[in-house]
């Protein structure tokens, strides 16, 4: 008890409290390498270098075959970016020399329990593949040049490396999921807190917009010419991709997305065959659509009258979606995305030579300046993309249901916006400005952090490359 009470800081300083813990740690894993001679270690580090593949590969078919992690990963993904990282963890976990090769073990173990809980793969799943791999080593083991008292020390040994791999995984894990369910909720909120009378008319809006296409389309289209999906209107993508935040978990939510697939896949294709034999008359398959219309827009005015208005985090400054909410919108893509097998871009704007605007105006001119350009970044997109401010003069818009090159031609005609308006401060009069923007699209990473970092290199190009341009990952 003395000398415990002697380790620990007495002054409840947290920095204090990681640093014990983070030394605690190191000590725990030399204890553990120390536990067994360097040619027992080297036996262990032989047999799992010589069977890694079949190792890793027994790690994810755990993975693949349950239902939570399945949607998440693919055997493409693991074979072309997983299954190498995996060896290599393998090995440095087995191989480690001196108290440095420790402490880069221990970061690690952080990084990847952060990935995990980034690409939502539950902890117990990994757990489960831990058992595994355990195993499949203490099989190997069993059969190899060490005796039997040896290899039970050696199997002994790596459950204990695993043991200690996996708790230093889980606190990372812990924290980061932490942390985004409160975003996640905290995001929801922000939701709720938009202007919702708006919000509602401008979806009945796009919702007749679409219905009135429709039946002008009936009378006016080419013989090839096909009508136009709800789901794919602007009102479709919103409830995809903003509604499903907004009216989280309501029963009502899903009453709209079934009438939505009714109408593309049932009522449609009838009015492209003009009410043909064996099908409704057209005046029926016209009024069943006007019918599920009409039951959208009053499932969707129930749901809009049981949100309140509540105050909420956007950005003070440009009023624009905060950074915080980030990981939540992207993570949410990208399951939409592998789901549907669609794509979804981002864009990272940088404002040209912002720092010679605040050097000349003043941070409050610079103010003036990233109030006007998130507005015109705004006003700009669709109302089913996302737009944040990003950090500083750095904005991030995420275009849901956009691919490459149709981000591209987004990004190219939001850099044409930006120079065409008239930016004012009332010291300095009109100024013109201009954007750099990085363009990357979803190829399939579950770890959002990786588009990001993608985009952010393609923005580096553009201002390397003279600013004022777009450039694609």
């Amino acid at each position: 008890m003395s000398s415990m009470s002697r380790a620990v800081p007495s002054s409840p300083d947290p920095a204090g409290q990681a640093c014990y813990l983070s030394a605690s740690n190191a000590q725990a894993w030399q204890a553990v390498y120390s536990s067994v001679d360097a040619y027992t270690r080297g036996q262990v580090a032989a047999v799992v270098s010589d069977s890694a593949i079949e190792l890793v590969d027994a790690f994810y078919s755990t993975l693949l075959a349950d239902a939570e992690a399945g949607p998440r990963l693919s055997h493409e993904i693991v074979s072309s970016r997983l299954h190498k990282g995996m060896k290599h963890w393998l090995k440095g976990l087995l191989c480690v020399r001196d108290q440095g090769d420790i402490a880069a073990l221990m970061a690690t173990q952080k990084k990847v329990g952060e990935v995990h809980a980034r690409v939502h793969i539950p902890i117990h799943l990994v757990m489960a593949g831990a058992r595994i791999l355990k195993n499949e080593i203490a099989q190997r083991l069993r059969v190899s040049d060490l005796d039997g008292t040896a290899a039970s020390i050696a199997t002994q040994y790596v459950c204990n490396l695993f043991d200690l791999a996996i708790e230093q995984m889980s606190r990372a894990f812990m924290r980061d999921i932490n942390r985004g369910a409160r975003n996640d909720e905290a995001y929801r909120l922000f939701a709720l807190g938009q202007n919702i009378s708006t919000e509602r008319e401008r979806q009945r809006a796009a919702l007749l917009e679409w219905s009135q296409a429709v039946l002008i389309g009936l009378h006016y289209r080419a013989p090839e010419q096909v009508l136009p999906r709800l789901a794919a209107s602007e009102f479709g993508l919103w409830l995809q991709h903003k509604g499903g935040v907004l009216f989280e978990s309501a029963p009502a939510l899903g009453q709209i997305t079934e009438a939505v697939s009714r109408l593309d896949d049932v009522v449609l294709p009838r009015l492209l065959q003009g009410g043909q034999a064996g099908q409704p008359s057209l005046p029926d398959q016209v009024r069943e659509l006007q019918e599920l219309v009409a039951r959208i827009k009053h499932l969707l005015n129930g749901l809009f009258d049981m949100v309140a208005e509540i105050e909420s985090g956007s950005d003070p400054l440009t009023n624009v979606l905060n950074r915080r909410f980030l990981p939540s919108v992207i993570g949410r893509e990208i399951l939409i995305a592998t789901r549907e097998h669609s794509a979804f871009s981002v864009l990272l704007l940088d404002i040209d030579h912002f720092k010679a605007i605040n050097d000349q105006y003043g941070h409050s001119g610079g103010d003036q300046v990233l109030r006007q350009f998130a507005e015109v970044v705004h006003q700009s997109c669709r109302s089913s993309d996302f737009v944040f401010r990003y950090g500083g003069e750095e904005f991030l818009v995420v275009l849901v249901d956009t691919a490459r090159d149709a981000a591209l031609a987004v990004a190219e005609k939001l850099g044409a916006e930006i120079r065409r308006h008239a930016f004012s401060i009332p010291e300095a009069g009109a100024l013109r400005i201009t954007a750099s923007i990085g363009v990357a699209t979803f190829d399939g990473h579950p770890d959002y952090a990786y588009l990001i970092d993608r985009a952010d290199k393609a923005l580096y190009q553009a201002k390397q490359g003279g600013r004022d341009r777009s450039v694609a990952a």
